[in-house]
């Protein structure tokens, strides 16, 4: 019965795709997987631009002196025998720094190299030394503070106590990214930021829109940093990028994606760090019999806001020429069918309900 039910609606089907116009316009074919956020070219050049210039300048030589940090001073051949002396001095609150031999200096806001030279400009004041020799180290630092947001254990406030501390550094003393994360960190550098009350409300307020990527929202300062690459590690540079005090750092949430179409359970699915086309797919309880999988529709919001599309071939996922598609918060993905097997389905589903209706009307009588 069931044969020759399904030959009737093939025959049927047939019927109805011969009457069938040409087919609408489709996208441009998935060839490599489309940037997400953090793997922009764009993002990644700026981000390339910012590794350099803070490997350039350790976090002594940018660092703006504070009060509560440690100094660690030393002035060679201080000592009449020609010894040294050196010293761990803690800035005071007034933002002064003492050494026994010289006035108190005022070094608030300094970097080391400006203090470096008022503490040589101290001793010759004090006709301690006519041409001092002098060092100057941060020990301990009071005064940077980083804010860390969103999707981690222990979001807030922290400080930096030692230097050249990275982004995978401020993300420990958080307590690590929470299950919710996403693909990536978003950076926003000190610069940019002051850490002043309305920053830090609105970068909340960036971290809590579900409606849109925080880093479409977000202005060019942010950086997004990938936590993983498409092989699944840690992505390098997470231990590569120097953080520096006034830095906000956000771990926005996965979000969510949508799919829609010939699959058993069409909506919105939260996503997971990682989570792929085919995951999803899954999630949605597979595809129906009429789905065509050879042309599924991504449609992602690129950077600025715009939304680009591209065919997708999931009858491979994986190989060498339709790799499968880590997903991206806000995806949508669309299941085409095909014609003829939606056809062939439309009329098999209608056929069987008849014959359900007979067979079942049938035992009734009897």
């Amino acid at each position: 019965m069931r044969r020759t039910v399904m030959s009737i609606a093939v025959a049927a089907a047939a019927i109805l795709v011969a009457g069938c116009g040409a087919a609408k316009k489709t996208p441009p074919p998935l060839v490599a997987p489309p940037a997400d956020s953090c793997s922009d070219p764009t993002h990644q050049q700026r981000l390339q631009v910012l590794l350099a210039a803070r490997s350039r300048t350790g976090s002594d030589v940018a660092y703006g002196v504070s009060p509560g940090d440690v100094l660690i001073v030393t002035v060679y051949n201080y000592r009449p025998e020609g010894g040294d002396f050196t010293s761990e001095v803690r800035v005071d609150e007034r933002g002064y720094l003492s050494l026994p031999m010289i006035e108190p200096v005022q070094v608030v806001g300094m970097n080391v190299g400006q203090v470096h030279r008022a503490l040589v400009r101290g001793l010759r004041q004090a006709e301690v030394l006519n041409e001092p020799l002098i060092s100057v180290a941060v020990k301990d630092y009071q005064g940077q503070e980083v804010v860390v947001l969103g999707a981690v254990a222990r979001p807030g406030m922290y400080h930096l106590s030692r230097g050249k501390q990275t982004l995978i550094d401020v993300l420990s003393m958080s307590g690590g990214i929470t299950a919710a994360a996403g693909n990536y960190v978003l950076v926003r550098p000190a610069h940019a930021t002051g850490l002043t009350g309305e920053v830090v409300a609105q970068a909340y307020a960036i971290h809590h829109d579900a409606e849109q990527d925080p880093v479409v929202r977000a202005d060019t300062d942010n950086l997004p940093v990938c936590l993983e690459t498409e092989s699944g590690q840690p992505d390098p540079v997470l231990s590569m990028l120097q953080v520096r005090g006034g830095d906000l750092i956000i771990v926005p949430e996965a979000g969510k994606a949508f799919i829609e179409g010939e699959v058993e359970k069409p909506g919105p699915y939260q996503l997971s760090r990682g989570m792929t086309l085919t995951q999803l797919v899954a999630s949605a309880g597979g595809f129906t019999f009429p789905a065509n999988t050879r042309r599924l529709r991504l449609i992602r919001r690129a950077v600025g806001g715009d939304t680009a599309e591209w065919e997708v071939d999931l009858r491979r996922p994986g190989s060498a020429t339709q790799p499968d598609v880590r997903l991206s918060r806000d995806d949508r993905i669309v299941v085409p069918y095909t014609l003829g097997r939606k056809a062939a389905y439309g009329v098999y589903q209608f056929v069987t309900t008849i014959v359900r209706i007979t067979v079942g009307g049938a035992a009734n009588i009897f």
